[in-house]
């Protein structure tokens, strides 16, 4: 995937381009996450079903069945300081 750009308006807003768009399978109404590491982030769609999507993650990367239960500890830790 090619390098892409967005501007920032004043209120703080930003058009995510159509090819990451795509790419991401976003499609209108959907929320994404934004996870801070330093001075960067990292933009990932926010589903409705995890475990769902890490079982299709799975059979891409070849997690085995302990490393996703152990993603699945990590991530209920992460998403708990924000509820």
């Amino acid at each position: 995937m090619k390098l892409e750009e967005a501007k920032l308006t004043s209120k703080g807003q930003i058009t995510i381009p159509k090819n990451i768009r795509i790419a991401l399978g976003l499609k209108t109404g959907e929320k994404v996450i934004f996870i801070p590491e330093n001075r960067e982030v990292i933009m990932l769609p926010k589903t409705k079903t995890p475990l769902k999507r890490l079982l299709e993650l799975r059979k891409e990367i070849r997690f085995s069945q302990r490393e996703i239960e152990e993603m699945i500890r990590e991530s209920k830790k992460e998403w708990s300081k924000f509820e």
